[in-house]
């Protein structure tokens, strides 16, 4: 009945799109007709080209896709003539419909007519036009209509056999008679769509009135403050962040900060500065930062543990404070939000009971995939549920009463092409969600430190083991080189490695000692982010079968970190290390459960002598 009924109301809504019956324009007649109308985009100001293109409506305003404008709050106008209209300014935006808006201007070209009350049916003629590409060169594509279809976020959409190329985004999708039925806001050689032009007739009349296009308004009057080349400010835990922005290019960034806390620098449409896209905040960034056009420094902590930071620019940028963060969900109750910059997370607060089950849903125009992660304070890396969601939801079940935090992020698998991604969030109560919570992991000990898990070198002889805390297992981290990483959300941090000491040798005879070992290691190089290491204790231990363990202490000053590490070289040829570390703080603390598993290093059932 429901999907019926659907149905209707998009061949009513077809009925609409077309003009009045008739013999259709030729081609050539089509693009004499709408070529006056259409525009291409500069950043304004900066003479930096905009990939995208756009139409002249009524009232002197220019139509284009939300993802063309970005987070830009001006764009240079250039007419397909060569006439140029400076800083016109974006009026409105709606990233849900990938619509905005800019204008008005005063100008002689002819708006483009919009198609309203006549049908469009399957197989009729349909044209996409743009700026094609780099050369900007208007394109006129000819095609069939094929059909509408609703978005997650409820807009009807237009679709087409007709070519869309990069750079035509923000065009026009016309009948036959040249008449506007949609906005061109994707495709590729041989389809196009976009959202239907009566969106278009819809935010003119909101435009008129005064009104938003977007229940979001302008994320951008959420820029706190002036500019300033330097920021002071604390982190609170892992899901908070800190983002600033700026489009002035060749610029140097500098951090007073712990090595738990990371950064990124990202253009508008997600490209990263670095690979992985973050990196501690111990290593810095010189002129040879940044993009061109609008880009993003985003600040992060690994952990839960306040972090002070000062962050030097040698360009001024501006803070983004994100509306969204710390916002109430509840059952039933959807919320609209945005990722509103690269490397953006939203998190929103949930009430739930123990054995409570809910699914979470995403709804999109583009059906981007995101990353959704279920989180409480204090929850074990193995009770937090993330997934990529697409087209899907997550279930979840409550493990105790309490406040549990959703977060919602671009899964950054690939660059979208908006500034800002607007999403519908609902929580639904889910009978079905199963618990995820283990309350005991397979094939735990018990200890004084709480639940231990054993883990076993090889399958060897002699049987080399080491115990470690339960309490960090669970993560999907992996580090180069290590058997086993494991890290909670305070970053306790336990690392093993087993190595064929061949890649450490200089010389084919050489003979690695322990000590050698121990210097030469893959992990001793890199952990925690390649910071240099000061060694303030070391000691060989025995096991009761008389074979050499070197034991060392370690602080690395600049990272606020401390650890100790356990070296062991089998028969002059295979290597095993194991390190325990954590913010110094933390570590403190954490010193008597490290102490303990380190005791518990094994080769033949023979302990080292604590």
């Amino acid at each position: 009945m429901v999907h019926a009924v659907l149905c209707g109301l998009l061949t009513a809504f077809a009925l609409v799109l077309c003009a009045a019956c008739g013999d259709a324009l030729s081609d050539e007649e089509v693009r004499e007709k709408i070529e006056r109308s259409m525009v291409r985009f500069e950043e304004g100001g900066s003479r930096f080209r905009v990939g995208g293109s756009g139409f002249l409506v009524e009232g002197g305003y220019v139509v284009t896709a939300s993802h063309v404008v970005g987070l830009s709050t001006v764009l240079d106008v250039v007419f397909d003539d060569g006439e140029e209209y400076e800083n016109v300014p974006v009026v409105a935006q709606d990233s849900s419909a990938d619509l905005a808006f800019l204008g008005p201007i005063d100008t002689s070209a002819p708006p483009l007519d919009i198609a309203e009350d006549q049908p469009l049916r399957g197989g009729d003629i349909i044209y996409s036009a743009g700026y094609a590409g780099w050369d900007w060169s208007l394109s006129v594509n000819r095609g069939e209509y094929e059909g509408l279809s609703v978005s997650d976020a409820g807009v009807t959409i237009v679709h087409s056999t007709a070519e869309s190329t990069s750079g035509m985004s923000g065009g026009a999708i016309m009948n036959g008679n040249g008449e506007v039925v949609g906005i061109l806001i994707g495709g590729d050689d041989n389809w196009s769509f976009g959202p239907s032009s009566h969106i278009v007739l819809d935010g003119l009349e909101k435009i008129a009135r005064g009104e938003g296009l977007s229940s979001l308004g302008s994320r951008l009057s959420s820029a706190s403050g002036e500019e300033s080349n330097e920021h002071e400010f604390t982190l609170r835990g892992r899901w908070d962040a800190a983002t600033f922005w700026s489009r002035r290019s060749a610029a140097a960034i500098e951090f007073d900060a712990g090595w738990d806390v990371e950064y990124g620098i990202f253009d508008e449409f997600m490209g990263a500065q670095f690979n992985p896209p973050f990196r501690s905040t111990l290593h810095g960034v010189d002129e040879r930062c940044c993009f061109d056009g609008t880009w993003f420094v985003v600040v992060k902590s690994r952990f839960d543990l306040d972090s002070d930071v000062v962050m030097r620019s040698s360009v001024p940028l501006a803070r983004y404070d994100d509306p969204d963060d710390g916002r109430e969900v509840g059952i039933a109750r959807a919320v609209t939000g945005a990722i509103d910059a690269p490397g953006d997370i939203d998190w929103y607060t949930i009430q739930l009971s123990r054995d409570q089950g809910i699914a979470v849903r995403l709804g999109t125009l583009f059906r981007f995939e995101f990353q959704v992660t279920i989180d409480y304070p204090g929850a074990p890396p193995r009770d937090v549920v993330s997934e990529s969601l697409y087209r899907d939801n997550v279930q979840y079940r409550a493990p105790h009463d309490g406040e549990y935090i959703i977060a919602v992020e671009h899964d950054g698998k690939a660059p979208h092409n908006s500034g800002v991604m607007e999403y519908t969030l609902e929580v639904y109560a889910s009978a079905t969600a199963q618990t995820r919570r283990s309350e005991s992991l397979a094939s735990t000990r018990e200890s004084p430190f709480g639940e231990m898990l054993q883990h076993r070198f090889g399958r060897g002889t002699p049987t080399i083991r080491i115990d470690y805390p339960a309490s960090v297992a669970g993560g999907d981290r992996e580090v180069y080189g290590a058997a086993l990483f494991e890290q909670d959300r305070w970053g306790r941090t336990v690392t093993l490695e087993e190595r064929d000491l061949n890649e450490y040798r200089r010389e084919p005879d050489e003979v690695i000692s322990v000590e050698d070992y121990m210097d030469r290691s893959v992990l001793a190089k890199s952990f925690p982010y390649k910071a240099e290491k000061v060694v303030t204790a070391r000691r060989k231990v025995e096991t009761s079968l008389g074979l050499p363990v070197l034991i060392e202490e370690f602080e690395v000053e600049d990272a606020r970190t401390r650890g100790v590490r356990l070296a062991y070289v089998h028969h002059g040829e295979t290597g095993f290390m194991a390190i325990f570390y954590a913010p110094e703080d933390v570590f403190e603390e954490w010193r008597p459960v490290v102490d303990y598993c380190m005791g518990t290093f094994s080769i033949g059932g023979a302990a080292i002598d604590r």
